[in-house]
């Protein structure tokens, strides 16, 4: 199983982040940025690859890391 090494730094919008999902590493921009999460903008193949409907997904701040 693949992991990443957690970070303490918050993602600013824009940025790029990289985050575990299905077992798959992901790369996205950051959309949004929330108190606890934000909001990936991630790449069509990657969102049908993750069986979602929208490239938009909401990530943990523990659960990423800032590129």
């Amino acid at each position: 199983m693949k992991t990443l090494t957690k970070q303490k730094r918050v993602a600013n919008l824009g940025e790029k982040v990289r985050f575990m999902r299905n077992d798959m590493i992901i790369v996205g921009e950051v959309t949004i940025v929330k108190d606890e999460s934000v909001i990936v903008n991630v790449s069509r193949s990657d969102a049908r690859r993750l069986n979602i409907d929208t490239p938009l997904t909401v990530v943990a701040h523990k659960n990423y890391q800032v590129l």
